[in-house]
């Protein structure tokens, strides 16, 4: 790896901004003008912590495009189907943290249509890769294991008083017993995933889906090698192969949307304006945060 690789961070807006939502739910936090800040206020603290902490000079936050429906969930319906519906407070949110993301002259982008920010997380992550930089996923999202590479990380911020941690291959391979990254989709294709309801081969716990990715490698290689099996688990595999390869489609994030290039100025990371923060930030009442936000601000100053 070069260490003049440049680094380039991508945030996965919408994990950050539930957390945060959540952190707060037993208390929620509220302007005297009756505004629930609880979904902006921890995404601003983080946010301005990594700007101070780890100084990017290339950053970009992502989110899900505003409307349409994923391929995901035209292929199957009950993709995330079960998840409760989005609260009021974060739609609210949304305009006010990109608000103070123009401030901080962090760009931010909506994947497009059709695709979920994942994707264009994953897109963006390959195109810079291939131009020589180091990416920092920054997501609470397990999703991204699969992308790691030598130049692609995964970022796992501070969360709850834990420091934050950085997964590379080494990390993955232990943490997932794989020898791969890339491995972790047959993995959750086989064992399915609960938290995006996605299928899997039924009856496959994780014990023998890593005891199949050790002998075949991929779910496909499972798939053609049923004559090896016998019992139920033989059936249920045999039975169920569409649901299988149905699963490896969702669970994989695209790489490579198309019509998209990279180009590393719409990323760089400006020194951001003063006066529009101080306005932001007295409009949300965010008083010891502005103190924060004064230390990133001098150190821009300086550059």
């Amino acid at each position: 790896m070069n260490n003049n690789s440049k680094k380039l961070f991508l945030i996965d807006a919408y994990p950050m901004i539930y957390q945060s939502y959540y952190a707060y739910r037993h208390k929620h936090l509220f302007t005297s003008q009756g505004l629930n800040t609880s979904p902006i206020i921890n995404f601003t603290y983080f946010l301005i912590n990594t700007l101070n902490n780890e100084k990017p000079s290339y950053m970009a936050t992502i989110f899900d495009p505003s409307q349409g429906v994923s391929f995901r969930k035209k292929e199957y319906e009950k993709y995330k189907a079960h998840r409760k519906k989005t609260p009021e407070a974060i739609f609210i949110a949304i305009p006010y943290i990109i608000k103070i993301l123009k401030t901080f002259k962090v760009s931010f982008f909506y994947a497009p249509n059709g695709y979920e920010a994942d994707d264009f997380i994953g897109t963006i992550a390959k195109k810079a890769e291939n131009k020589g930089y180091i990416i920092y996923i920054i997501t609470l999202d397990k999703d991204f294991f699969q992308l790691v590479t030598e130049n692609i990380k995964v970022y796992i911020p501070p969360f709850k008083g834990k420091t934050k941690k950085i997964l590379g291959i080494k990390e993955i391979q232990k943490k997932f017993d794989v020898n791969h990254p890339k491995q972790v989709i047959d993995l959750w294709s086989m064992m399915g995933d609960p938290s995006d309801n996605i299928p899997g081969l039924p009856g496959i716990g994780k014990k023998n889906a890593i005891k199949f990715i050790k002998k075949y490698g991929n779910i496909e290689k499972l798939l053609n090698s049923t004559h090896d099996l016998n019992g139920k688990i033989k059936e249920n595999i045999e039975k169920n192969k569409d649901l299988g390869l149905l699963s490896k489609k969702l669970i994989t994030i695209v790489t490579n949307i198309p019509f998209f290039s990279f180009h590393e100025e719409k990323f760089y990371v400006k020194k951001p304006n003063w006066n529009s923060i101080k306005k932001i930030f007295g409009e949300l009442e965010f008083i010891r945060l502005l103190k924060k936000a004064n230390e990133y601000f001098q150190f821009k100053t300086k550059e």
